[in-house]
């Protein structure tokens, strides 16, 4: 996952042994817009649309992530997002994430690289 990918191997081994497995039916909120952020969302399997109101704002698949700006920039969630399938997640909660993230300069960088390309 780009965001976790300038890391250092035992934080990402960290990170992996926090993450909780989240399943969630098609159709199921995953985030809803202007809520607090608490968790960053890895997807394991499936596809999630990203959407404000009825504005599509893009998708993501396996290997993505969600939630990353709410987390990150200490705002409301900025969007939606909707299981388009079922969809194996796995959360991990703002604390870790956020240090995980800001304790290493150049995780941190990329994070700021990734949220600056939303369009949203």
């Amino acid at each position: 996952m780009r965001i976790f990918a300038a890391l250092p191997a035992p934080a990402i081994e960290g990170l992996a042994h926090s993450a909780t497995p989240v399943e969630v039916p098609a159709g199921a909120y995953i985030i809803r817009e202007g809520e607090t952020g608490d968790r960053f969302y890895a997807i394991a399997d499936g596809d999630v649309e990203i959407r404000r109101g009825a504005a599509h704002l893009g998708t993501r698949g396996r290997g993505g992530g969600v939630g990353e700006i709410a987390l990150l920039r200490n705002v409301p969630r900025t969007a939606d997002v909707v299981a388009l399938v079922p969809t194996r997640l796995f959360a991990l909660d703002r604390t870790a994430f956020v240090v995980a993230l800001t304790g290493h300069e150049p995780a941190r960088l990329e994070a700021d690289r990734i949220i600056d390309e939303h369009d949203f």
